[in-house]
């Protein structure tokens, strides 16, 4: 890609982002894909066209607006088809609904599953004694364990974001099949 600027001083990807984003503006609260974002800057619906819309969400989240994930549509007649289509939506500073509440329970979910992962490979790094950095991990373990026993504790978050597990009992069952196992060894 050159680094060529035209005559207004601009190169090539800054004009594709300032295309996108003044099309999506113009566009707010509506569902669009890919390709209605293509049609409407005229940009061919590839890399370059992908690469514009990454950059526009960073630009809309540094105005306080939201370009949200691309998600299946939930509109009837953009699933009508057999293919599912993907669609965002640019939804200004201050201004959400519903479909915006979906994105948002999407990227908790997202969120506390990496915070799972995370919790695991660090609790078993900090029991590891090969690891190169038992306590840094345990610290970490501990960290995280604490961030998803706080975000668990949120009676309004509820089960569609974090599944409460009943961790006491799966202690329990725990203990005692390793007493189970001693007994045998032992």
């Amino acid at each position: 890609m050159s680094r060529r600027r035209d005559e207004t001083g601009w190169t090539r990807a800054e004009r594709d982002v300032a295309e996108v984003m003044i099309w999506l503006r113009s566009n707010h609260g509506r569902e669009v894909s890919y390709a209605d974002i293509a049609v409407g800057v005229g940009i061919k619906d590839g890399a370059r066209l992908r690469r514009a819309v990454k950059v526009a969400r960073v630009v809309a989240a540094n105005r306080g607006d939201r370009l949200e994930k691309f998600l299946p549509s939930q509109s009837p007649a953009q699933r009508s088809g057999r293919r599912r289509v993907f669609v965002t939506r640019y939804m200004r500073r201050g201004l959400g609904d519903e479909f915006g509440a979906r994105d948002a329970m999407s990227a908790a979910r997202t969120a506390m599953t990496a915070m799972k992962d995370m919790h695991r490979a660090t609790t078993f790094e900090a029991g590891n004694d090969r690891s190169i950095a038992r306590t840094e991990f345990a610290t970490m373990a501990t960290a995280v364990d604490e961030a998803i026993a706080k975000v668990s504790g949120i009676d309004k978050v509820g089960p569609q974001v974090v599944k409460h597990e009943n961790t006491g009992l799966l202690a329990q069952m725990i203990a005692e099949m390793e007493a189970r196992l001693t007994e045998t060894i032992g």
